[in-house]
């Protein structure tokens, strides 16, 4: 019986120590990266379950964790999903398509201009004068 408080004080300042390390620690952790539980909910357990709660989160709580990187399954529930891949992300897709569709009407205009030029050379050719006779036959009659 006596060596009950000799055993119960040091486990009670680790149990403290575990916890006030773990509770500074979920406080300064950024939302976005706690894991298996919302950022508030993980204070409240290591506040409640002093010791188990503590070492839960330095287990499992944050993505910095040891075994929360090395466990397959858990995965992080609380903040914006991140895409993993590009083809997740869909600001890079929209980017993608912005880029198709200005590389499209690129082609469309360089396709209409080439016709528009032929066309030209065709009505320059056909009547026999050269583009200078033109350029002044348009400043005589403005359209």
């Amino acid at each position: 019986m006596d060596n009950m408080p000799r055993l119960l004080i040091p486990l009670i300042i680790v149990s403290v120590g575990v916890m006030i390390y773990a509770l500074i620690e979920a406080i300064s952790t950024p939302t976005d990266r706690t894991r298996i539980m919302p950022k508030g909910l993980w204070i409240v357990v290591i506040i409640l379950i002093p010791l188990v709660g503590g070492v839960l989160w330095l287990l499992f709580g944050n993505e910095n964790a040891y075994l929360a990187s090395t466990v397959q399954g858990f995965k992080k529930t609380s903040g914006p999903a991140r895409p993993t891949t590009p083809d997740d992300d869909e600001e890079f897709l929209r980017s993608l398509d912005i880029q198709r569709a200005q590389k499209r009407r690129a082609e469309e205009l360089r396709k209409r201009e080439e016709e528009l030029r032929r066309r030209e050379e065709k009505l320059n050719g056909g009547s026999g004068s050269d583009s200078s006779d033109a350029d002044a036959d348009d400043d005589q009659n403005p359209a």
